[in-house]
């Protein structure tokens, strides 16, 4: 059962179409996903952009459509691909089917019987992959800084794109294999007070959806 005052949210407005170009030269779109996930340690309740891969069913999801994929030990990923108010009219015949009225389910509420145990993980406990994309100086030195900030805080380069330069600074976009998200935070700190480094750093998460 889901415990929204614990699900941690996240919006777009800072997703510029710099990121949606360079999700893409990675093989990736950007969708804005709300992830249940239960991790054997914890659950994972979060809601954010994310990057997936491209090839992925819910990469295709566009407009005004939603999906829910579901992975399930016996059917695997199953992807459901409606409008809301599709989902919300099954809510309510699902509700309806309960002849006596005190008993019959809350909107998106559970009995208590059925509340978990299991704790639900802060986000800095969430392991996954990051987009970054930062801006610095044209400078000798500055990547050597910021790789040496990611080592220390436990984060390898997957893959790195360095553009074209941009009212003098150097604009580095890369992807980081999986690590905690309060080491993330740590090292996008010590990045961002760096003097050569514009401190409005993008971290945009991603999800591999295979696991």
């Amino acid at each position: 059962p889901l415990q929204f005052s614990k699900v941690y949210m996240e919006g777009i407005s800072r997703i510029t179409i710099e990121d949606v170009k360079s999700a893409a030269q990675f093989g990736y779109r950007i969708k804005h996903l709300g992830i249940a996930k239960d991790t054997g340690h914890g659950i994972e309740l979060r809601v954010h952009p994310t990057l997936i891969p491209r090839e992925t069913m819910l990469s295709a999801v566009n407009g005004v459509m939603n999906a829910i994929m579901i992975d399930g030990d016996a059917v695997g990923p199953t992807m459901f691909y409606t409008a809301s108010a599709v989902v919300a009219d099954i809510i309510e015949m699902g509700r309806a089917l309960t002849v006596d009225h005190d008993e019959r389910v809350p909107y998106l509420g559970f009995h208590a019987d059925q509340m978990s145990d299991d704790p639900i993980l802060t986000i800095d406990d969430v392991s996954c992959s990051f987009y970054l994309r930062l801006h610095v100086q044209d400078k000798p030195g500055v990547l050597a800084n910021i790789t040496r900030i990611l080592s220390d805080n436990h984060i390898s380069i997957e893959a790195m794109v360095q553009k074209e330069t941009e009212e003098g600074l150097v604009p580095i976009v890369m992807m980081t294999h999986k690590v905690l998200e309060g080491d993330m935070n740590a090292a996008l700190a010590a990045i961002a007070a760096l003097d050569t480094v514009d401190n409005s750093i993008m971290r945009i998460r991603v999800e591999t959806l295979d696991a």
